[in-house]
């Protein structure tokens, strides 16, 4: 694993928040195939082993749990789901944010803030997922953000998810993700993308990474090759287990399309 240097305090992190055959024996070799071909279809599929790529969430699990700002009770509504680390680090300008809900499809509010708590920007999003658009304030490098995605206006009742938080790199650790990206070189777009989502991911840049690769799952669907590697990402936290599973079964299935 390539690290990049963490810049900030965690403590201030921490205090914001059928009929029998006529010919039984004549039979015999078809059934068989047949009872082959039924034990192979519903054959548990072994165990995958996924690779351990600790470093995405610069906390340790529950660490934040006392920290949670929790507003006012459910009262029987789901409650959103941030679909990322507690702490990640972020490269791009412009992160994808993701996040699960169990209720009825409904509209959401999309909140950032900074670390004093200062909201920097607010959207009305239609969907599970959010791209920082260009137009929006720019992350400043070494600041740190937190993020929570609410119900939209006028329902009573719920509760906005717990924040998920991100550190934007320095410039000079920008700089040293740069000089990796600039290596990539080579004709060939689809690779020449693959390596830029290999380097997000071997530094343990969640946003970016996860972004990277399902940008290239957008232009290339049919590459098992794409699900497998966001799917190791998505592995590496609980909160995304479902996602992986997802993947890994989406890569398994065009596996077996092509042989």
């Amino acid at each position: 694993m390539k690290t990049v240097g963490v810049v900030g305090s965690l403590a201030l992190l921490l205090s914001i928040f059928g009929a029998l055959p006529a010919h039984p024996q004549q039979q015999k070799p078809k059934e068989e195939g047949a009872k082959q071909k039924t034990e192979k279809a519903t054959e548990t599929p072994p165990k995958r082993k996924v690779p351990d790529l600790s470093g995405f969430d610069l906390l340790e699990p529950g660490k934040l749990d006392r920290q949670t700002i929790v507003v006012g009770a459910t009262r029987g509504l789901a409650r959103p789901v941030a679909l990322a680390p507690r702490l990640g680090k972020l490269y791009g300008a412009q992160p994808l944010f993701a996040w699960s809900y169990e209720g009825e499809k409904r509209r959401f509010v999309f909140v950032l803030r900074d670390d004093t708590q200062e909201e920097i920007y607010r959207a009305e999003v239609d969907s599970t997922e959010f791209r920082y658009p260009e137009d929006a304030p720019a992350l400043e490098p070494g600041k740190t953000y937190f993020w929570a995605v609410e119900l939209s206006s006028g329902i009573f009742g719920s509760s906005p998810s717990a924040p998920a938080g991100f550190l934007v790199l320095s410039p000079s650790q920008q700089e040293e993700i740069q000089q990796e990206l600039a290596q990539i070189a080579g004709h060939d777009t689809y690779q020449a993308a693959l390596a830029r989502a290999r380097v997000f991911t071997d530094y343990r840049l969640w946003y970016d990474a996860i972004a990277a690769y399902t940008d290239l799952i957008a232009r290339y669907p049919e590459r098992a090759e794409l699900y497998e590697k966001r799917g190791t990402v998505y592995a590496q936290l609980e909160v995304t287990h479902a996602l992986a599973d997802e993947d890994f079964a989406r890569a398994d299935q065009l596996q077996r399309d092509i042989q």
